[in-house]
């Protein structure tokens, strides 16, 4: 699975933002809002990797939360983006 769209992640006055770039930006309107955790994945994503693959990365960045407490963020996140039509998925 990997992003649809490339992102370019910025901080705009405390909050982070996901502005698309590239050839196909023009075809997405409007930018993401995105907490440190939904940065973390939405980096992960801008090449082909599992589920599984950005679990380990999280879980070993957030080593105080729990395997449940990062699968339902992730999960969450991924859905959301599925949704959106955000990302592609094989």
């Amino acid at each position: 699975m990997r992003l649809k769209y490339e992102f370019t992640m910025m901080d705009m006055g405390g909050e982070i933002v996901a502005v698309p770039t590239g050839d196909n930006a023009s075809e997405l309107h409007g930018i993401l809002k995105l907490n440190d955790v939904a940065q973390d994945i939405l980096e992960q994503l801008s090449e082909d990797t599992t589920p599984e693959e950005v679990h380990a990365y999280l879980k070993e960045k957030y080593e105080d939360s729990t395997d449940q407490e990062i699968g339902e963020a992730l999960t969450d996140f991924l859905n959301q983006l599925i949704r959106e039509g955000l990302l592609i998925v094989p």
